[in-house]
Formats: C-alpha cells, structure tokens, sequence
C-alpha cells in the first residue's frame, strides 16, 4: 500500500501553483498509490476562501472514500474564534485527519502567540500539525519548533519537507530528540533521506510528494534505499500511524 501524507488541491495564491482532482488521481494510477492526505494550496486570506477549500476537498474525500483524507490548512492570524471554529468543523464534521500551517504563506511563526494557538486547537481536537519546514525562514525553520514540540508532547507535529536540505540539519534534531516529531521530506536529496532512514529509522519517517509530478521521483528515492518492512513501513505505515487513518497496516 502507497499513502501520500502530502497532497495539494486548488489554486495557490502565493506561488501560483494549481492542482486538480483529475491530476491527482491520473498520478495515484499511473505510479499505484493508493490514497493521499490532501490539504488545500494557500487560499487568499479570507474565511469563506477557506471554507470553499476544505468543502472541496470534502467532496472528493465522499467520492473516494477510504482512498481520500482531508487536512485543513487555516491561517493561524484569523480571529481567534473563527479559526476554532473552522478547525472544529473540518476535524468533526468533516472528519479531517490533521491541520497545516505554511509559515512562508501564512506569515507566522509557530512559536508566536497565533502560532501556538494552533496547536492547542490541534489537541483540542486529537489530531497531529504538518508544519512547511525548510522555505521561509526564519519562521520556516525547524528550529522554531524547538520549544513547541516540547510543550506540547502528545500532538504529533510532521516537518513538511524536513527543513529542506538547507536545514535538514534541524529538522533531524527535532525528531531525533523528541518522540512526537515525524519527518516528510518530500524535494529532499537522497542522500539526507539516507540519513533521516538512519538516524531515525522508517518509523519516523513518511512517502510524500507535495505535487502530484513528484511522486516517481519520491517513490525512487525509498525503492532505492529501502525494501521489504522497512520500505511498507515508509511509504504507509507511517502516516497511518500518525494520521490515525482508518485502514489496516497488514494490508501494506
């Protein structure tokens, strides 16, 4: 079994990327992934913007069930009540399996006041926060999680693209030094894939593409490094685990 912990659909208004429904899943066929954890690219910045984008995504987690699990991705800096509000309706109603904060987009850090406040909301509600690590320091940088990863041990925080190669460096320490902390590293080189497998093991590490395009390339990086276990325990086991995704790891 093959689980994309790091999809994208819609429009980003901040890099003017796109993402289709029939783009996703013309990708999942030709290279046999099974399912995705999709979020939204960067709406503009307004609340019915937002909605509009998890209502999307809703609606193609209905039409493939089992194969589709949403993540919201709010901007931390909305009214306080708002963004609990739309966080309650994704995870309860919804039933979204995680929350995002892109710091290069959304302008903030996660150690800030709002930043924080994320991940209260997130243990509020039981599920784990994927952080864009790597483009956009300082607030990018996994180092800013030093000190929230540590107040908040029971959420799991997943480091989108683990630091990058820039500063993967970080983002190895962060999840070497503490349980809760997963690595994606989606555009990483291989050979810091190579040392993330090492040092951390594929327990703490997740299959992950963030465009559709990259998903051979993704794919190589761990059927060239890995098999057997070790290779099922990347490309699903993992954010099965941490995702809590309804689907059985023996089926992998």
């Amino acid at each position: 079994m093959i689980i994309d912990a790091h999809a994208h659909l819609g429009h980003d208004y901040v890099f003017d990327e796109d993402s289709t429904e029939e783009e996703l899943l013309r990708w999942h066929e030709k290279c046999g992934v099974d399912g995705a954890v999709v979020q939204p690219f960067v709406s503009r910045p307004y609340m019915e913007d937002t909605q509009a984008a998890h209502d999307r995504i809703q609606a193609m987690c209905a039409a493939h069930p089992g194969r589709i699990f949403g993540m919201a991705s709010i901007n931390p800096h909305f009214r306080t009540d708002d963004y609990e509000r739309e966080a309650e309706r994704c995870v309860n109603t919804l039933r979204f399996v995680g929350i995002k904060i892109t710091p290069i987009a959304h302008a903030a850090n996660p150690a800030s006041k709002d930043g924080r406040h994320v991940f209260e909301v997130a243990r509020s509600l039981g599920v784990p926060v994927m952080v864009h690590t790597g483009n956009g320091a300082p607030f990018a940088d996994p180092a800013a999680l030093l000190t929230v990863a540590g107040d908040f041990p029971e959420i799991p925080i997943v480091l989108a693209h683990a630091g990058t190669d820039l500063l993967f460096a970080q983002a190895l320490y962060l999840a070497r030094t503490h349980e809760n902390v997963f690595l994606e590293p989606s555009w990483l080189s291989i050979l810091n894939v190579r040392k993330a497998l090492a040092v951390v093991g594929p327990g703490k590490v997740m299959f992950s593409s963030d465009h559709a395009v990259n998903i051979p390339v993704e794919l190589a990086k761990y059927r060239t490094l890995l098999e057997g276990k070790e290779l099922e325990q990347v490309l699903s086991g993992t954010v099965i685990d941490v995702f809590k995704l309804p689907l059985k790891k023996e089926q992998a």
